[in-house]
């Protein structure tokens, strides 16, 4: 598991560079569901707010663990590939993963109440070839709120 988990963050600092902004890790935890078939990218995202009210920022945070361990199919999988040292497979996954490019329409001069778009886009070749299915939400809002006044 330690090569897989190494070579998925290797990817992930990758990825950091093409975030517009990021935290290290979502402290949301999505429940994962490896049975439906479907990653979406989205559901581990989430967006801290910080500053005061009228000048706040936003990160995004992306919980790629998580979702690493929906796409492969679970903790048990992912055991499987690392003991097999299969690294053909695990470049796929790996591929579709550092494909994720996640954005926010807006991050500063934020005030409470205000909406901010978060978008995904990925390489679909990759997702593929990867046998992943990243579900078809491409975009999600969230509210800004906890900014001091």
């Amino acid at each position: 598991m330690f090569k897989f988990k190494k070579a998925i963050v290797a990817a992930a600092a990758g990825m950091s560079m093409m975030i517009a902004l990021t935290g290290c890790g979502a402290e949301k935890k999505t429940q994962i569901n490896t049975t439906d078939g479907i990653t979406n990218i989205l559901d581990y995202v989430s967006v801290d707010f910080s500053g005061r009210n009228g000048e706040g920022t936003a990160f995004v945070n992306v919980d790629y663990d998580g979702m690493e361990t929906e796409m492969v199919g679970g903790k048990e999988k992912i055991e499987e590939l690392d003991e097999l040292g299969d690294l053909t497979e695990l470049t796929k996954y790996i591929n579709a993963v550092s494909s994720i490019s996640v954005s926010i329409d807006k991050n500063k001069e934020l005030s409470n109440g205000d909406e901010v778009v978060v978008s995904v886009t990925y390489d679909e070749t990759a997702a593929q070839s990867a046998g992943v299915v990243f579900g078809e939400e491409k975009d999600r809002s969230f509210k800004v709120e906890g900014l001091k006044k």
